[in-house]
């Protein structure tokens, strides 16, 4: 999913309160604590503090949400950290493993105990990052007492799995296989073996080259990693390499002590950079795929995009593609879908939110073709759709010259804009959209930059995107299409 996010602000630190609480020793550790005047479009304040070992802490303070706690712990390591080779798959196999831990030594502890929290529990690995969002009751941060047990509250629960998480090899060895099962359930549709190979092709010499679940080699051989997995875990599973995010009917005054209690004995450890082996191609490759199961034609037509750095004109560009390319309202998307009714669906597909990635990645452009047209025209129907596809792409290069682009750009900017507010429906979603923008520069005031970015845009740096961008060589398409054994 794309995620779309607001601009955020924070409010005034007590710093009275919080001398009083943590001395004056703790007072020097939130120097770095932030409070910047409110934003112009968005309500909810938002504080920052970084504790001595490396964590960030946000907290996002929306009291309308009552009694709502979304409590979210952002690991800066995804498959982009999978750099030793037969070990593909690890950040996502960790992503299963944490829900294992077993808290206090007993197996089974912490999710139980979640449970009776009455929290909603769930996480996802993507090839940069891996996110951790519990939802609850904001009166399950700290621990309360029931007739017949005393349970921990949220905070004691997600340190401990973050901090020493406790997991046998048989807890281990079993979640490979449920991850084995995952791999084979995706495998039946035609969409992870096109990614496969999109991004070996596109990303030879890059963990990118890899899809977030791993090869299926690599999946079967996960029994036998189990060193490598604790390596993996004690590498990147460290305060300096995560951000925690709180947010919800809360307060900052009374959150930053509880997790300077809780967080400040996790132990900092320096986190090894990714760097790539090669240079990728630079030539447009094409290939076709043939499927053993009866569905419907597919095209990729993808391009290597920049990194992304909130901020940057570049990436303020790639945030209005979407709009400018399989909008219903764009060109493209209108003459294929509508008058030439050659394609059944046009989107950007999943991966393409890689393009909101630390190093460069790539913009998937996915068409479904008609079953019936390609069982009468065969390959020459691919053809003219990946030609239209690619001029309606390269369109874009003299955007500019266009009848009244400057009126649609601003008509763009203003959707894109509302459309974004509009998405923070929930403390979850804030927050999950804070996590996303906020990793690559660690900014709070990520949201403004981004969209005063977005509103600077002239039809000029749409033109000047595209031809920087969309070339052949940066170019990989890729066709699949139904061939009986």
């Amino acid at each position: 999913m794309r995620l779309l996010i607001s601009d955020l602000s924070t409010g005034t630190l007590r710093w009275t309160f919080i001398l009083s609480t943590l001395g004056l020793a703790a007072l020097l550790t939130l120097a770095a604590a932030q409070a910047r005047p409110k934003s112009k479009v968005f309500p909810y304040p938002v504080y920052k503090r970084t504790l001595p070992n490396g964590l960030d802490v946000i907290v996002i303070e929306t009291p309308e949400f009552k009694n709502v706690l979304s409590y979210n712990t952002l690991v800066l390591a995804g498959s982009r950290n999978e750099t030793e080779p037969g070990k593909t798959g690890l950040a996502h196999l960790f992503e299963h493993i944490l829900f294992r831990h077993r808290f206090q030594g007993r197996d089974g502890g912490y999710q139980d105990l979640v449970e009776k929290l009455g929290a909603h529990n769930n996480a996802w690995t993507w090839f940069d990052v891996t996110f951790y969002h519990p939802l609850t009751f904001t009166s399950n941060l700290t621990g309360r007492k029931t007739a017949a047990e005393s349970l921990p509250g949220l905070i004691e629960l997600e340190s401990s799995r973050f901090k020493a998480l406790d997991f046998t090899e048989e807890i281990f060895k079993t979640e490979t296989g449920a991850v084995l099962g995952e791999y084979r359930r995706l495998a039946s549709f035609p969409s992870l073996k096109l990614e496969e190979r999109l991004v070996a092709l596109m990303f030879p010499h890059h963990p990118y080259g890899h899809t977030t679940i791993g090869y299926y080699e690599d999946v079967l051989a996960m029994p036998n990693h189990y060193e490598a997995a604790r390596k993996f875990y004690d590498t990147y599973y460290r305060p300096n390499n995560c951000v925690l995010i709180i947010a919800g009917d809360v307060r900052a005054r009374d959150v930053f002590p509880l997790v300077e209690r809780y967080y400040r004995d996790w132990t900092p450890k320096p986190v090894p950079e990714v760097k790539p082996t090669g240079e990728p191609p630079r030539k447009e490759q094409r290939e076709h795929i043939p499927w053993d199961a009866d569905v419907a034609p597919l095209v990729w037509v993808a391009y290597r995009m920049p990194a992304f750095r909130p901020g940057t004109t570049e990436s303020a560009v790639a945030e209005l593609l979407q709009e400018l390319l399989v909008s219903e309202a764009a060109p493209l998307y209108k003459k294929l879908r509508y008058e030439k009714q050659t394609v059944s669906s046009l989107q950007f597909e999943e991966g393409s939110q890689g393009f909101e990635s630390f190093d460069p990645r790539v913009l998937i452009v996915s068409a479904q073709l008609y079953k019936d047209k390609f069982a009468q025209r065969g390959p020459a129907y691919f053809d003219e759709v990946i030609q239209d596809i690619i001029a309606g792409i390269d369109e874009l290069k003299h955007f500019s010259q266009q009848k009244d682009a400057r009126s649609q750009l601003e008509t763009i900017k203003s959707k894109y804009r509302y459309d974004f507010l509009a998405s923070l429906s929930s403390p979850a979603v804030i927050a999950q959209t804070f996590a996303w923008y906020y990793r690559f520069d660690r900014d709070p005031a990520v949201f403004e930059k981004l969209l005063d970015s977005v509103q600077r845009l002239t039809p000029e740096d749409i033109d000047r995107f595209a031809q920087a961008h969309f070339v052949p060589e940066n170019r990989v398409v890729l066709t699949l299409a139904y061939e009986k054994k």
